[in-house]
């Protein structure tokens, strides 16, 4: 049976001591230590996320000025295109006012050399017709 004495009230009183000495020297610390290690997760978990979310924009800043890029690239290649095709088509310009003037110079020689070969025509068929009547006619014909 359970007596109520003087001891029971010493042993409350040194079971509180016990837990008041317990409670100073080993529960604060563990519950302090505890709320700083939940503090310094929850910061990191915060901190972790901060840096995803960061990561997030810096990806789709990327996607953007590669979107950007390769429109302006495609600008700059259409751009560029249609100066090489102006180009082209200033030499085809060019080569066909050369071949133009080559061909005129050749008909213009084409023709003073018909002019040359018909007046050489010419001179030998009188003088072949000369020829012809001298012999048809037997005597010398004057000019």
């Amino acid at each position: 049976m359970i007596s109520i004495n003087a001891t029971l009230i010493l042993q409350i009183i040194h079971i509180l001591i016990l837990v008041f000495i317990l409670n100073r020297l080993m529960f604060r610390p563990i519950i302090r230590t505890t709320y700083e290690r939940r503090k310094y997760i929850e910061d990191a978990k915060k901190q972790a996320m901060n840096m995803e979310e960061e990561a997030r924009e810096l990806m789709n800043k990327c996607i953007a000025i590669e979107k950007d890029a390769r429109r302006e690239a495609g600008h700059e290649s259409a751009r560029i295109k249609r100066e090489a095709l102006a180009v082209a088509e200033q030499i085809f310009d060019e080569a066909r006012n050369k071949v133009s003037t080559i061909r005129d110079e050749i008909n213009k020689e084409i023709d003073e050399q018909l002019e040359k070969a018909k007046q050489f025509l010419q001179s030998e068929a009188v003088s072949l017709a000369d020829e012809i009547t001298e012999k048809v006619i037997s005597r010398r014909i004057a000019h």
